[in-house]
């Protein structure tokens, strides 16, 4: 498909997806706007798992780098990922890919959430900032650049709009080869091989910094669901001091 023509679909899309659809015209079943809708349907799909709401499952991809998204969908869509069971997120990923069935679905996909405002998120790694930053100034830097901003030259992403708990679970699956093992994912064999030697408390450390860096605005006032409340009740049945 002509760049001018999937431009003029991108920019449709967006135009309807902001409550403005009433304004175009009824077109047949079979024309450009039944494969609009069938666009905004796969957004919708996909917002089940990476958008804000609380059915999330995995990580929102508001604000990310277009150009990443667009990667990471075709590895999973040809096998690169997601195809270990052993990895059952990016095995369900796997399996989800599947419903994309062109590179126009793929491109609408990445334009949609990476034209996404991104999200305060909640801090959920701890550790070490100063560690983390030596770490990251030895390991990183070099091809994430001094504000985390990423090198699509290099097939580094951007680091600035990762949730914390995605952040290090990519690092460990990276270091356990869980993630970057397939020999035509060559950006993954070189973060494989990047953090092979790194320890737990490394990897906190160095997401811990990364996240207060330069990450993703901190949530205020928001506790996660997972984290019991403090009970105003007195303890019964208590044995004295």
């Amino acid at each position: 498909m002509p760049s001018y023509l999937l431009s003029s679909v991108l920019a449709l899309g967006a135009f309807g997806l902001f409550g403005c659809k009433q304004a175009v015209e009824p077109v047949p079943s079979n024309g450009p706007g039944m494969e609009l809708a069938q666009l905004d349907a796969l957004v919708a799909e996909c917002s089940v798992c990476h958008g804000v709401s609380e059915a999330q499952r995995g990580p929102i991809l508001n604000g990310m780098d277009g150009w990443y998204l667009t990667d990471q969908m075709n590895k999973f869509r040809s096998g690169v990922r997601g195809a270990r069971p052993s990895n059952r997120s990016e095995y369900l990923m796997g399996i989800g890919a599947r419903k994309i069935q062109s590179d126009l679905q793929v491109a609408y996909l990445a334009h949609w959430f990476s034209s996404q405002p991104a999200q305060p998120a909640i801090r959920t790694v701890r550790g070490d900032l100063e560690s983390g930053k030596g770490i990251y100034e030895r390991r990183c830097l070099s091809c994430h650049g001094q504000q985390g901003q990423g090198n699509p030259t290099l097939q580094s992403p951007s680091l600035t709009k990762l949730e914390g708990w995605y952040f290090l679970e990519q690092m460990r699956k990276f270091r356990s080869g869980e993630r970057g093992y397939d020999s035509r994912d060559q950006a993954g064999k070189v973060m494989a091989a990047a953090s092979k030697e790194l320890s737990d408390t490394d990897l906190r450390d160095l997401v811990a910094y990364c996240i207060d860096e330069f990450g993703l605005e901190e949530a205020k006032g928001v506790e996660p669901r997972w984290m019991p409340k403090k009970s105003s009740k007195p303890v019964l049945n208590q044995a004295p001091n």
